[in-house]
């Protein structure tokens, strides 16, 4: 058996018959030797660890385990328990300024104040779970943390350093075993160094023994009392959080009345509040309503002045335009229920300021040209369905009517076929009566009455204006603008017979005959003779005011708002200096202020 050097896996060994290397540098074999040694000590300790694992004593290594899993769930809890308190302590300094907030707002209010009494209570109950926390937090710490942190000095830390004792104890007498083995092993046996190997590994021996006990007796030790004390500890806890709710729950109870009060009080004060926000939007919606309802009542007004001046300025600056702004106007007044008081106090001033019956309604006042332009509008229904199937059969066949010597080479039997066609013209406009609309019979009616007093002879004749001239015979003479037949079906001679319809049927309810000035016409004065009396009955019982007086007006107020109001708010802002200058002119500056003020109160017309 060859012999083994006492350094045997520190340095390099060389076996009896090797050849003689060449030595290297001195720090060459140290670091060689530095190497060697740790690779030794890790396989070292990897042996000892499958050794402890394989041939210590079993119970031992799992308890080892566990109480490493113990270290660590303690370190923990006890982590997690300090950062708890360290809430509930920053929880207590934050509050503190809401006690004062809740403080100064209780002092707001009255003692005999409900809110300032619940704020009072609020703040009370606030204080004492305060309290409560502070109570738990010192609980948790002295009753928790402070036994599981002495729990670990005192058990776990002294069991893991009599495991780590024996773990070095197992190294030392696993080296003096080995160094044992090597000096008894030695060629030349060295009684000496043998002796103090055997002394050393007999002192190593005791103590790797000794040590084993004790790190075993410890873990086991500490693993039985962990029970137990983890026991005591989660009572402690328990106990911490019950004495918490327990207390919270106690003193919620003792307010239980106050804090009801407080929630009646709350949702009652709710349900107020709510009324009075419903009642609050409600009205705003009335006012918003009211106001969109009304923007235009100061400029309908306007409109509606007796004397008109706005009205003339709007036509006389409307150019070309002037009929459908004139429409418009007609249908802001009807919505409003202006046309019809307007027109009659026209007709009252036309009658007191005209020296004769036979020169009414014959300028073009501006009320006059209102009063057009209403019969137009509220009459084109009612004209075509009485002019129309006459005005049609007239244009099938509209020769033979002409009673002018110069027009035509032969007039035999034209004036039977004129008067016919007259006849039939007048039998439509008599039986047409109860269709005649409303503001008709009303206006007519007035007229009358307007008429009597000042010119009591023109009683018939100046209602037989008002429908003939300015209603019936326009409608006749141009069927076309009034919807009653299309123009290609107007010739010249269909035209010509029209005309003469006309002037027949205006001498009729003017109540005069044919003279000098039209002798061709005067065949007919036996026509007008014989239709004037039925004519006189036709306008008499036109000017009676019927029993139902509902009327339809053109357009609803919406309507208007709508369309015609924004138009002419239009029209105003876009002619405001013609306008303003046409006022000025008839010394309307009054009108002019107060013209300024409502599209002042209306605003920009862009925002419309």
């Amino acid at each position: 058996m060859s012999g083994t050097n006492s350094n045997s896996g520190f340095s390099p060994s060389s076996s009896p018959g090797s050849k003689k290397s060449i030595s290297a540098p001195k720090n060459v074999e140290w670091s060689s030797l530095g190497r060697k040694v740790g690779v030794a000590k890790t396989s070292m300790l990897q042996k000892m660890g499958k050794v402890e694992t394989t041939q210590s004593n079993p119970q031992l290594v799992i308890d080892n385990m566990k109480v490493k899993v113990l270290k660590a769930l303690y370190d923990e809890t006890i982590r997690l328990s300090k950062k708890m308190v360290s809430k509930t302590q920053k929880y207590i300094a934050s509050s503190t300024p809401l006690q004062e907030s809740l403080q100064e707002l209780a002092n707001y209010y009255t003692n005999e104040h409900f809110t300032g009494r619940s704020i009072e209570t609020i703040l009370k109950i606030h204080l004492e779970l305060a309290s409560f926390r502070e109570k738990q937090q010192t609980s948790i710490t002295n009753r928790f943390v402070l036994p599981a942190e002495n729990f670990v000095q005192t058990v776990l830390g002294p069991s893991r350093d009599a495991k780590g004792k024996f773990r070095k104890s197992r190294l030392e007498y696993d080296s003096a075993l080995s160094k044992l083995k090597i000096a008894q092993q030695a060629t030349n046996i060295d009684l000496r160094n043998l002796y103090i190997c055997q002394s050393h590994f007999a002192t190593y021996k005791l103590r790797f023994a000794h040590r084993q006990y004790e790190a075993q007796v410890k873990l086991a030790d500490t693993v039985q009392r962990h029970g137990f004390e983890y026991l005591v500890q989660s009572i402690n806890l328990l106990a911490t959080l019950h004495d918490l709710y327990s207390n919270s729950c106690t003193h919620l109870n003792e307010n239980e009345q106050s804090i009801k009060e407080i929630k009646d009080y709350s949702a009652n004060q709710k349900k107020i509040f709510q009324d009075q926000r419903q009642d609050h939007q409600l009205k705003l919606y009335e006012l918003s309503r009211e106001k969109e309802e009304n923007k235009y009542n100061e400029l309908v007004q306007i409109f509606s002045s007796p004397d008109l001046a706005v009205v003339n300025a709007i036509c006389l600056s409307a150019g070309s335009d002037q009929e459908a702004i004139l429409e418009d106007l007609v249908r802001i007044l009807d919505a409003h229920k202006q046309t019809l008081p307007i027109i009659k106090l026209g007709i009252t001033k036309e009658v007191q300021s005209t020296s004769s019956a036979q020169t009414l309604f014959r300028g073009n006042s501006t009320a006059t040209k209102l009063m057009t332009a209403f019969t137009r509008m509220t009459g084109r229904p009612y004209l075509v369905a009485t002019l129309k199937p006459i005005v049609d059969k007239l244009l099938k066949d509209s020769s033979g009517y002409e009673l002018d010597p110069e027009k035509t080479s032969n007039t035999e039997g034209n004036v039977e076929r004129l008067s016919q066609i007259c006849q039939e013209f007048l039998h439509a406009i008599y039986n047409s009566i109860d269709s005649c609309p409303l503001p008709f019979r009303e206006m007519a009616n007035h007229l009358q009455k307007e008429v009597v007093k000042v010119f009591p002879e023109s009683k018939h004749t100046s209602v037989g204006g008002f429908i003939f001239l300015r209603f019936f015979c326009p409608c006749i003479l141009s069927p076309d603008t009034c919807g009653v037949s299309d123009s290609a079906s107007l010739t010249m001679e269909a035209r010509r017979a029209l005309i003469l319809v006309s002037k027949t049927l205006q001498n009729v309810a003017n109540g005069i005959t044919f003279g000098s000035k039209e002798t061709y016409m005067k065949d007919m004065n036996g026509f007008l003779e014989s239709n004037m009396e039925g004519c006189k009955e036709f306008l008499d019982r036109i000017a009676e005011m019927p029993p139902n007086t509902d009327y339809q007006p053109l357009s609803s107020i919406s309507e208007v708002k709508s369309n015609q109001l924004p138009s002419i708010h239009k029209l105003l802002i876009k002619n405001l200096e013609k306008i303003f200058k046409t006022l000025n002119q008839y010394q309307q500056s009054s009108v002019t202020f107060s013209l300024v003020s409502a599209l002042g109160k209306l605003g920009d017309v862009s925002t419309e």
